[in-house]
């Protein structure tokens, strides 16, 4: 049975190249998906009528929305939340050696980076009422 109490939200910057879109919605759901673990599921899989075995999908709704300012106040928002959350930043698609990256990262402020994404889980209606301004993403 499918838990509706429980949704994803991952909310991305419209003004970003489509490949980058892709690509932090993509980092994003990986993140959440790992660290809601088994709950993610609700068993292992579909079999056809003709014995094909299909994985099943996340039992939560996974809502995409779509921001045009920067995202630095609804991370604020989020982090005070408490929710499980993830911020993508550019730093993650223009450095791929998480050395180089953590080192570029503790260099600089919050302020100074260029957040693409933010993903969140937590209890349905609290988080549509944190990202209850933004728009599907279309």
């Amino acid at each position: 049975m499918q838990d509706f109490t429980q949704r994803i939200s991952i909310v991305v910057r419209r003004d970003i190249e489509p490949w980058q879109v892709t690509n932090t919605i993509g980092h994003i759901a990986a993140y959440l998906g790992n660290k809601i673990g088994d709950k993610l599921l609700t068993g292992e899989s579909f079999t056809t009528k003709d014995g094909v075995t299909l994985p099943r999908n996340s039992q939560y709704p996974i809502i995409v929305l779509s921001a045009d300012e920067k995202l630095h106040s609804l991370l604020a928002e989020v982090q005070k939340s408490g929710f499980l959350y993830v911020a993508y930043i550019k730093n993650m698609i223009d450095e791929i050696d998480d050395a180089k990256l953590e080192v570029t990262v503790t260099s600089l402020d919050l302020s100074d980076l260029d957040i693409l994404g933010i993903g969140i889980f937590g209890p349905n209606e609290t988080v549509k009422s944190i990202t209850k301004p933004l728009k599907l993403w279309k």
